[in-house]
């Protein structure tokens, strides 16, 4: 098979995927002289689509946060009138299509894989293809789940509350259908269920998924629905087949890209859609986020370039590029994390600050390093939120942290924004956390717009 026609397929796939409920669309039939894919040989290519499975995942999140800010010329100025108004909270603004439509992209792919699998031999080679598959599915409509979703609270009172459609055919006859919170979530840990028993240890680049990216995922998945019982299972589970820290004193501060792309620390490769919003001119590192790290803590000058005017921009893309589509992928950093919030949530103090000072005696200059050492559980979870939140900057981890740390008044957070002289609120559980459909998928589709 011509790789040109399997391509050919599949971009007239996306496009169908993308359009699937517009009527004038769906008159106009697929050309069935294009070859259709049905080997494994086609599978695979399909799943090793980097610039599609690894990339694009949604930015909208970091736009919204606290970790940077815009002064009001440049605000003024952003071409991006979405950016623009998402950035003031504007309740009213859909992000941009490719926030939605991208990652849906990776779930068309995955459903087609998926169904090519049926027809195929049984075998190690299938398992495999099917697990990175159910992992792909998984990890894209949790990106948009993050984004376009509320968390759904332990106690499962919201479950019934309306999500996302969870697509699993390839069919872009079936319509999509807007699925309940508890469903939703019930469908993607069962993906990964799935996966996990089907992937192996490891699967060459980290471009790929393997078992441990599995693992992580579920980690990162359980902290988000506030399970710290089976996100500390996860975590561990995955620490215990790769712990690797990068220790920062072995990294040139002065170079403007001083990460590795695939550095030992990378789990699972994903990236963020690029935004010019996110370039080096415009978005500036919060003062007080800056100022929040020690003289003697690496990721000062790691995660951060000096612009000569006292504002400093970000250039610690653990992709190894110094641009504007940041890494968001999975790492053993955020495990770590993850380990030691859970831990003094389940009253482990003690080993809650080994693993908090396993992660930051890499991070600090040699022979400067003094650990954490107090044993107050509250004082202990402020702390390690402090370094989750200095550690995972501009990875897609402070939105999804805020949603789901707002759920407890000790741990909520008012985000104040001033511009020309106004000044702008996002209240902790406000409604803008769930962010609204982009229009563009409202107006050619059947989906109703979330309610608020």
């Amino acid at each position: 098979m011509k790789s040109y026609s399997v391509y050919n397929y599949f971009l007239l796939g996306i496009v169908l995927l993308c359009c699937q409920a517009c009527n004038k669309f769906l008159e106009t039939k697929p050309d069935t002289k294009l070859a259709i894919p049905n080997t494994f040989e086609d599978c695979q290519a399909l799943l090793d689509g980097y610039s599609t499975v690894n990339m694009g995942y949604p930015y909208v999140g970091e736009l919204c946060t606290d970790n940077f800010s815009i002064v009001t010329d440049i605000w003024a100025s952003i071409s991006d009138y979405e950016d623009r108004m998402l950035y003031i909270w504007d309740d009213k603004i859909t992000p941009p299509q490719a926030q939605w439509a991208s990652p849906y992209q990776t779930v068309y792919i995955a459903n087609q894989v998926l169904s090519i699998l049926e027809n195929l031999p049984e075998g190690p080679r299938r398992q495999q293809m099917a697990g990175a598959a159910y992992f792909y599915r998984a990890y894209a409509l949790f990106s948009l789940a993050e984004i376009f979703a509320p968390v759904l609270l332990k106690d499962g009172s919201n479950a019934a509350v309306t999500a996302l459609p969870y697509r699993t055919s390839p069919n872009v006859e079936d319509k999509s259908v807007r699925i309940p919170l508890g469903e939703f979530f019930s469908k993607l840990i069962s993906d990964l269920e799935q996966a996990e028993k089907l992937l192996q240890q490891s699967n060459g680049l980290p471009s790929r998924p393997n078992s441990i990216a599995v693992v992580a995922l579920l980690s990162r998945i359980y902290l988000y629905l506030q399970d710290y019982e089976k996100a500390l299972t996860y975590t561990t589970k995955a620490l215990e087949l790769n712990n690797a820290l990068v220790d920062y004193n072995t990294l040139q501060v002065d170079e403007e890209s001083p990460f590795k792309q695939f550095n030992d620390e990378v789990i699972f490769q994903a990236i963020s859609t690029g935004s010019f919003t996110f370039y080096r001119t415009i978005w500036k590192v919060d003062p007080q986020l800056y100022e929040s790290y020690a003289d003697n803590d690496l990721r000062k000058y790691l995660l951060f370039m000096d612009n000569g005017d006292n504002t400093f921009s970000f250039k610690g893309n653990y992709d190894g590029e110094l641009n504007q589509s940041p890494f968001s992928g999975l790492a053993v950093d955020e495990l770590v994390l993850t380990q030691a919030e859970c831990l003094v949530r389940l009253k482990q103090v003690d080993k809650a600050k080994e693993s908090i000072n396993y992660l930051r005696e890499k991070r600090y200059k040699k022979g400067t390093f003094q650990p954490i050492v107090t044993s107050e559980p509250d004082l202990l979870l402020n702390e390690i939120l402090e370094e989750r939140r200095k550690e995972l900057v501009m990875r897609q981890r402070r939105w999804p942290d805020l949603k789901r740390l707002n759920l407890a008044p000790k741990t909520a957070t008012t985000l104040t924004r001033t511009i020309a002289g106004k000044q702008y609120q996002l209240l902790p559980n406000s409604g803008f956390y769930t962010m609204l459909i982009p229009l563009e998928i409202i107006s050619n589709s059947s989906l109703p717009q979330t309610e608020r």
